[in-house]
Parts: structure tokens; sequence; C-alpha cells
């Protein structure tokens, strides 16, 4: 038989046994914790890797896009829009980085883009991805009003606003010429041949759009919508326009050759083209053009003139105008709004009727005209980034 004292060895000798296997199991599981913890690690320092990778690469396809048009600067080709895709995979940023991105820029309308970046860290253990996506806007035409046109430099005036008529501009201003501003200026004024009345900027470093000449203006005698080539039509009364865009017209630009005259009421869903030195004759209230989205509101080689009392004109986009705003006898109580930004063309150099309430409010959306260049689209301004997903 065995005696207590056996007994109690054989307890113990199992205790030891329980505990060594205790301490191994922990020693395992330290182990396997410790091994974990490092991949994680390298796991998070490959993720924060390739989050660099794919916002380098949404920073070089915003570069792409504010320097389209430069063939030194965006190796990108002209896209079709919309639909036209252009694509850089595999580049790298050199030596001193691991990894690559690859790129897509993709144009959805004629001045919105995105812009895909997916950045890959390559390490022993493999691949970590992540990617960006970037929806962005290409500006065009960055001023309320912008006059570059005064070759002769002869000195331009922005009539004060009186009880009467003025000029109000909500925005900024840009005159490559002399510019006396009496005018109510809500933003700043720039140029780089002298102010006279206020303070001048200089613009130095920043892309200026130049204003086209009445010569090289887009007259849209064809365009291109949704990558489809159309010839508008060539009308001879307002009343040739219709209330909504043809199918074979679907921006509604209308081309017309003499002047034209719009007497109350007139609503326009599309842009009018005045071609050579004729005038849009402005009598009645309710008076206005609505472009779609990328096309102007007017383009006018010659003047908006007012022919009755209380006329207004509401221009609800960019507008080109070659001649001046005037109006004949002493017609009193006109006023014309423009929603977008002006440009000044002509030969001559800016003239606003100061009996005529001028009142231009910028808008970015509505100032961007890719297309205002004939024979080729104008420099960007700016790209601005309206969303962002991860």
């Amino acid at each position: 038989m065995l005696n207590h004292r056996s007994k109690r060895r054989g307890f113990s000798l199992m205790m030891v046994t329980a505990v060594v296997a205790v301490a191994s199991v922990m020693g395992i599981a330290i182990l396997s914790s410790s091994a974990l913890q490092g991949e994680v690690s390298s796991n998070q320092d490959q993720a924060t890797r390739a989050d660099g990778l794919a916002e380098s690469g949404i920073a070089v396809g915003l570069y792409y896009l504010q320097n389209l048009n430069d063939s030194t600067k965006c190796p990108m080709p002209v896209l079709t829009n919309p639909g036209g895709v252009y694509t850089k995979v595999g580049q790298s940023l050199g030596t001193a980085v691991s990894g690559t991105f690859d790129l897509t820029i993709t144009r959805l309308s004629s001045t919105r883009y995105t812009v895909t970046s997916t950045g890959n860290a390559t390490s022993s253990k493999g691949t970590v991805q992540r990617s960006l996506t970037a929806t962005v806007e290409v500006n065009y035409f960055p001023y309320a009003l912008t006059a570059t046109n005064a070759s002769t430099l002869l000195t331009s005036t922005l009539p004060a606003v009186t009880s009467s008529g003025g000029t109000t501009i909500i925005g900024d201003v840009y005159s490559n010429g002399p510019l006396t501003v009496n005018a109510t200026v809500t933003g700043n004024i720039f140029g780089g041949n002298g102010l006279l009345g206020g303070l001048i900027k200089t613009i130095t470093g920043v892309v200026v759009t130049l204003v086209p000449t009445t010569t090289n203006v887009n007259h849209y005698a064809s365009y291109y919508y949704n990558n489809v080539k159309y010839t508008p039509p060539t009308i001879s009364l307002v009343t040739d326009i219709p209330a909504q865009p043809a199918a074979n017209n679907p921006a509604g630009v209308y081309i017309h050759a003499g002047n034209l005259d719009i007497a109350g009421n007139v609503k326009i869903n599309g842009t009018l083209v005045l071609t050579g030195s004729s005038q849009l004759r402005v009598s009645g209230t309710g008076n206005q053009i609505t472009p779609i989205a990328g096309f102007p509101a007017l383009v006018a080689d010659g003047d908006i003139s007012f022919r009755a009392n209380n006329s207004t004109l509401d221009l609800l986009g960019l507008t080109y105008m070659g001649g001046k705003v005037t109006r004949s006898s002493s017609y009193t109580g006109c006023r014309l709004n423009v929603t977008g930004g002006m440009l000044y063309g002509g030969s001559s150099t800016i003239s606003l009727d100061s009996n005529v309430a001028v009142q231009i409010n910028y808008d970015r959306a509505k100032a961007s005209v890719p297309d205002l260049v004939s024979g080729g689209n104008p420099q960007p301004s700016s790209v601005t980034v309206t969303a962002w997903q991860n």
C-alpha cells in the first residue's frame, strides 16, 4: 500500500506539471501577441504610406487640371465631354518612397471632373491599397468684371452709383489699363497699368484668363454638347427662339446678324450670339437670358442699348461684350443685372452709361465657360474641390 507521503509526492508532481503547462501556454500567447502586434504595426505603417501615396496622386491630378491646355505641364490629352478618361498606372514618387499610385481622371461635364487615386504601399509582406476620389470644378474667368482689351491704355471709368444709375460690382475687378473707379465694388481691384480713384493690387504669379477679342471669341457657329457636334440656328426675330432648347440644339445657342430687339417678358433659355457691330436693343421689363451650364448667356460684338424708360435685362451667365452699355434718347430707370461675370473684349475701353443701373454679381460656376475662345480653350484660373470621398 502507498503511504500518505507517496500520495503527496504524486500530487505535487501533478501540480508542477500543470504550472509548467500554464506557463507554456502563457509564453506562447505572449509570443503570438508580440508577433501579431508587430504585424499590425507593419500593416498600419503600410496603410499610412498608401494613404500618402493616394493623396499625392490626387495632388498630381489637380495640378494637371490647373494646367489644362499647357502641354509642358499637363500630359493629359483633351478629354471628351463627358466620359473622357485619362489613366496613369504605377507612378512612382522616387527611390526614397516605396510604392506607387494609380491615377484616373474622368471628365463629367464641361467643367467638372473626378480624380481618383489609389496608393499602393509595398513591403516583403505584400501590398496595402488605399483609394481617394475628389470631384473637381475647373474655373475660368475669376473676376466679376474683366477688361484685358485696353491696348490703347485709355482711361476707363466705372460710374458711381446714383439714384438714376451707376455701377455696383459684387466681386473682384481686373483691368490691364488705367481705370477710374467711382462704382461700388465689393471685392478687390486688380490691374497691371495703373488705377485712378482707388488702391491698386497688382497680380503677380497668378493666371489671368485673357478676354478674347471680337475676332477670336467663339461665335458658336458650331459647338459640342455631350461629345456630339451641333450647328445652331440663325434667327431673324427673337420670336424665332423656342421656349426650351430643341433636340437638334440642346445648348440652346441662337445666332443673329444685325440689331435684335427684345421688347419685354422675353425669356431665353440658352445663349444669344450677336455678330458684327449689331446691338441688342432692350425695351420693356422681365427680359432674361439663362444659359445652359458651361455656355455664356450673351456673346455680343456690339452694344447693349436700352430703348425705353424702365427697361430691364437680366443675364444669368457669363456676358461677353465688344461694345458698350448705353441708351438711346434720355430714357431713365433702365437696369442691367449680370449674374456670372462681364467680359470686355472690344478694341475700345469700358463704357457703361452712368444713367443705367448696372449690377454685376460674380458667380464662379456661371462664369466658367471653357470654350469661349475660338479654336482653343483658355487657361483655367483655378480648380475647386467640391466633394471628397475615401
